[in-house]
């Protein structure tokens, strides 16, 4: 995965609570003015499983992922009825020969739920900023948030980390709903990643301070 997709984070046993990968990837796709990145889940099969079923279980990884592939262990290549039905169903292939990986069939690019995709990423412990868009990272997956602080704006300017606040509006309204209710907490969370902060947080602290060394005295 790191070496041919390029993907700069890699996982196994991975998903959201509807199903896991065998194996997730993430790496940038948006070039110099975007931070678009792309998530490809594989499911891995050791040669014996039916193939049309195998096929159907990675096809349902696009809920969450923007590339699926079925990857199987095999001596001999897959079969043209193989081929077409990966084909019509849209899932790449990759073959597993020995210790060697090789992508059989290039899998097309899908719009996975976005729900479930940033639930996903969160659990890798990534998080989208809500000014960059960016991805960045919130901490490990055993361990999270430990690279953001909690609603505390001076303190991740301090340390040169995320931030991490919760939307009260949204809360209250999904509350009033019957949505993701639950007594004394607020499920919305959002994400500033280090470089805004650094950036962008800081614009409005360092204009009084530029003001006051220029016009205070005087005053």
């Amino acid at each position: 995965m790191k070496r041919h997709f390029l993907c700069f984070q890699t996982t196994v046993n991975k998903g959201i609570r509807y199903g896991r990968a065998d194996i997730i990837g993430i790496r940038d796709i948006g070039g110099d003015l975007s931070g678009d990145i792309e998530t490809i889940a594989v499911e891995v099969k050791k040669g014996d499983s039916p193939f049309l079923t195998a096929s159907g279980q990675t096809f349902g990884y696009n809920v969450f992922a923007h590339r699926v592939y079925l990857a199987d262990k095999r001596d001999n290549s897959f079969e043209p009825d193989e081929l077409q039905i990966a084909s019509h169903l849209g899932i790449g292939l990759i073959q597993i020969r020995g210790k060697k990986c090789v992508e059989v069939l290039f899998s097309p690019h899908y719009n996975p739920n976005r729900r479930f995709n940033l639930a996903l990423l969160e659990n890798l412990g990534l998080g989208r900023c809500q000014l960059c868009e960016s991805f960045f990272g919130l901490g490990d997956e055993e361990k999270a948030f430990t690279k953001v602080t909690r609603e505390k704006v001076q303190q991740a300017i301090e340390t040169g980390k995320g931030l991490m606040f919760w939307n009260d509006e949204v809360a209250l309204r999904k509350d009033k709903l019957g949505i993701r209710r639950a007594l004394n907490s607020i499920y919305d969370r959002r994400f500033i990643c280090s470089d805004c902060v650094a950036n962008l947080l800081t614009i409005e602290e360092n204009r009084l301070k530029s003001w006051f060394s220029e016009y205070g005295r005087r005053e």
